[in-house]
C-alpha cells in the first residue's frame, strides 16, 4: 500500500543539512526540491565539514527536539552509520542524499566507490572558479571595464536589448569569463574589440520583435516621450530600427564577426550556440 502523506504542520520545520565538505551539492538539492513545496514552512541549517563519528554525534545532540529533519552528504560508512544511530536513537527523521544513488552506480557498474574526501576539492576548485567567473562576467556587463576585455574567454556584442546580459551572466554561472559590449547608432564600435576578434559572437534579431522588446521596456520605465506618445523615438521607431539591425549587420560582416539570430531562442538556446559558433568545449556538464 502506499503510505498517507502526514497531514501539514503549522509549525515551521528546521531542515538541518550535514555535510563533510562545503555542501554546495546538498545546497543545490534541498533548494531544488523545496520549489515542489511551496507550502512548507522551513528554514535551513547547515553543518558543513563535519567529519567522523564525534562531529555528528555533537550536531545531533544539538538539535531541538521537534520538526527537524536530517539530511547528510557524507562519505565516510562510519559517519553514516553514526548518523542512522543518532537520528533513529531520538526519533528524528533523516535520508542520506547521497547514499542510494553512490550504491545504485556501484551496483549497476560492478564499481566499488573509493570514499575519498579528497577527491571532493576538485569540485570546490571548480565552484571557485565558477563565483570568478561570475564576478568578472558582471564587471564586464554593458561595455563595462573595456580595458580589461582580452581576459574574457568570450565576448557578445550586440544592439540594446538583445538579451546580452542575461545571457553572459548565464554563461558566467558555467565558469566562462564573458564581456558583453553594445552597440549603438551613436557610440559605434569600441576599438578593444580589435584585439578580441576571434573571441567575439554577434547577437541580432528580427526588427519587429526587438522593437516591441524596447517599447515594453521603455513603458515599464514611464518614459517621457514626445507629444505622439512612445513610438515617436527613435529607439522605438520600426523604420529606425530596420534600419539600425541592418547597419550593425552589415558592420558585424565586415569585422568578420560571427553572427547570431536569436530570434525565438531561449538564454540556453543562445548558449549552446554562442559555444558552437566559437568552437568552445563545454564545461563540466555537472554545473549545466
Amino acid at each position: 500500500m502506499t503510505a498517507q502523506p502526514k497531514a501539514p504542520s503549522r509549525r515551521p520545520y528546521t531542515l538541518h543539512i550535514i555535510s563533510d565538505a562545503t555542501g554546495t551539492l546538498a545546497r543545490s538539492v534541498i533548494s531544488a526540491v523545496l520549489t515542489q513545496f511551496p507550502d512548507l514552512q522551513a528554514k535551513q541549517i547547515y553543518h558543513v565539514f563535519t567529519q567522523g563519528r564525534e562531529d555528528v554525534e555533537r550536531v545531533i545532540q544539538s538539535l531541538g527536539k521537534r520538526n527537524n529533519l536530517v539530511f547528510y552528504a557524507l562519505l565516510d560508512p562510519e559517519a553514516k552509520q553514526a548518523i542512522n544511530v543518532a537520528c533513529v536513537t531520538r526519533k528524528i527523521p533523516h535520508h542520506d542524499l547521497t547514499g542510494a544513488l553512490v550504491q545504485f552506480i556501484s551496483d549497476h557498474t560492478g564499481v566499488l566507490p573509493v570514499n575519498n574526501l579528497g577527491r571532493l576539492h576538485q569540485a570546490d576548485v571548480d565552484y571557485i572558479e565558477r563565483l570568478e567567473a561570475m564576478k568578472f562576467t558582471a564587471q564586464h556587463d554593458d561595455s563595462l571595464r573595456l580595458d580589461t576585455l582580452d581576459q574574457a574567454d568570450m565576448v557578445i556584442v550586440g544592439l540594446s536589448r538583445l538579451s546580452k546580459s542575461p545571457t553572459a551572466m548565464y554563461m558566467g554561472s558555467l565558469g566562462y569569463k564573458v564581456a558583453n559590449v553594445s552597440i549603438a547608432p551613436e557610440t559605434g564600435f569600441p576599438a578593444q574589440l580589435d584585439a578580441v576578434r576571434k573571441r567575439i559572437v554577434a547577437f541580432t534579431i528580427q526588427p519587429k520583435l526587438l522593437r516591441d522588446i524596447r517599447l515594453k521596456r521603455l513603458k515599464g520605465y514611464h518614459v517621457p516621450s514626445p507629444a505622439g506618445g512612445p513610438t515617436d523615438l527613435k529607439y522605438v521607431d520600426q523604420r529606425a530600427v530596420i534600419r539600425e539591425v541592418m547597419d550593425a549587420e552589415r558592420e558585424y560582416a565586415r569585422r568578420g564577426y560571427p553572427i547570431l539570430d536569436i530570434t525565438s531562442m531561449t538564454i540556453e538556446e543562445i548558449t549552446a550556440n554562442v559555444l558552437r559558433l566559437l568552437g568552445t568545449k563545454r564545461k563540466n556538464m555537472a554545473y549545466h
